[in-house]
């Protein structure tokens, strides 16, 4: 069955509307925390305090990756800053997982285009 070259036109269309949505949100100036932040529990080292023998003080943690696997402990002041570049990065990610996706439908169809426009010369 032959799909119709107005519907691969069409379905072109509707993925170039959607790259642009995506390049918008790629584009906008948000801080991307490029790693992950995450909330741990952990010990102070006093041994008088309730987290020696219980489950621990809780903190904010940013994890990245240069080469190795470094933490970092992130200030009070600055865990909702952090958190919302998390939430921003991730975003980031799937956005361009999108995009790929979109290169690989554009490819199809531009493929499929070709072949309704191929000749065969016998």
């Amino acid at each position: 069955m032959t799909v119709s070259r107005t519907k691969l036109l069409d379905s072109l269309r509707q993925l170039q509307r959607v790259r642009q949505r995506l390049l918008r949100r790629l584009t906008q100036d948000h801080e991307l925390a490029v790693g992950s932040v995450s909330v741990v529990r952990r010990k102070c080292g006093n041994p008088s305090c309730h987290c020696a023998h219980g489950p621990g003080h809780l903190q904010t943690l940013f994890l990245f990756k240069d080469n190795k696997r470094r933490c970092k402990l992130i200030r009070r002041a600055d865990e909702a800053r952090l958190h919302q570049a998390g939430k921003h990065y991730r975003e980031f990610r799937e956005d361009i997982k999108q995009l790929r996706a979109i290169d690989r439908g554009e490819k199809e169809i531009l493929m499929a285009l070709r072949d309704l426009r191929a000749i065969y010369y016998k």
